[in-house]
């Protein structure tokens, strides 16, 4: 997507929210299934994480597919997070309980393409899998295995190219496959050559911004600093660990702005509750550094820019004059 389309399509997304929030329920909601991953990539964070290593519950899965067959279809279930899904023995099961329940309009997977063999992509195509994004982020072996910390970069494209030759065969509309690349500064010309080799094999070629996951990869910065303003993820977005635990961004890859675990009252009592209440609110009055997580973040630089609207739309009311006493 070049520039110019990108500012459209975000301010048609701001327009969008300023139209819907407040919302009871998330629009997109990232389930993570589980939090292993088989690369060490040199712009992630995972080698300096605290979180142990589990695969979500699958009780507790069901109850989230339900909860999002109440209340939905939101607009997009992700299902990923700091790990690779197709690790998850049951990825195209979760699937399609989320199709069956019409839980979302989208359902998106990310993954590093490792592990995207033909019976997987398969499974996942008539699971209803509707978006397939394959971070492969190098243009050749060498790159990515000083990216990457493996030499797959050749198995990576080959499963890509397969998974497009089936869904051709088979006439299959989804998943769309997406090819994503990391795009870093200085490195322009390999985007544009990312871009030549899968135009017309992927049907997108995905350019996403570089940043540094709350400052943990110091290689370099990926934006100038600029005024700070709320971040709007905060409104729109929810985010689920594999341990069951809910964080407020896809970001917090160490689980360090912990919003507790999905009890009871489902994902809804989160979105809904004290704890998420007071980072929002936190955000609308610039205390950033006043949030577990918040104050080093450069990602709310990517989204949209609601932060006039926010301070309008959540300004506490003027408390009320004081009576004035009546002289005796």
């Amino acid at each position: 997507m070049d520039l110019d389309r990108f500012k459209r399509w975000m301010g048609l997304r701001t327009l969008y929210l300023k139209w819907v929030l407040p919302l009871r329920f998330p629009l997109i909601l990232n389930i993570e299934p589980t939090n292993r991953c088989n690369l060490a990539c040199r712009m992630c964070p995972r080698s300096g994480s605290r979180r142990p290593v589990t695969d979500l519950d699958w009780g507790l899965f069901e109850r989230l597919a339900a909860e999002l067959g109440r209340e939905g279809p939101i607009l997009k279930v992700f299902l990923q997070k700091d790990g690779e899904p197709l690790l998850h023995p049951r990825l195209a099961e979760m699937v399609a309980c989320l199709r069956e329940r019409r839980a979302a309009r989208r359902i998106s997977v990310i993954t590093n393409g490792t592990l995207l063999t033909e019976e997987r992509f398969t499974a996942l195509a008539k699971a209803g899998l509707h978006d397939l994004i394959v971070s492969i982020d190098a243009v050749d072996p060498a790159n990515y295995l000083h990216l990457k910390g493996a030499d797959a970069y050749e198995r990576v494209t080959a499963n890509v190219r397969r998974a497009a030759e089936l869904k051709r065969r088979h006439g299959w509309r989804f998943p769309e496959i997406k090819a994503r690349l990391v795009a870093r500064r200085g490195r322009e010309a390999e985007v544009e050559t990312f871009r030549r080799l899968w135009t017309g094999v992927a049907d997108f070629v995905d350019i996403t911004p570089y940043h540094t996951w709350l400052g943990a990869v110091n290689d370099e910065r990926a934006y100038d600093r600029a005024p700070r303003y709320p971040c709007a993820l905060l409104w729109y977005t929810g985010v689920i660990n594999a341990d069951g635990r809910a964080s407020p961004c896809c970001i917090d890859y160490d689980q360090r702005g912990d919003l507790g675990p999905v009890g009871e009252g489902g994902f809804a009592a989160i979105w809904n509750g004290p704890a998420l209440r007071r980072l929002r609110r936190l955000h609308v009055e610039g205390a950033y550094d006043r949030t577990a997580i918040c104050g080093p973040c450069e990602y709310w630089l990517i989204k949209e820019d609601l932060g006039s609207w926010l301070r309008r739309r959540y300004r506490r009311p003027a408390p009320a004059p004081a009576t004035p006493r009546r002289t005796p």
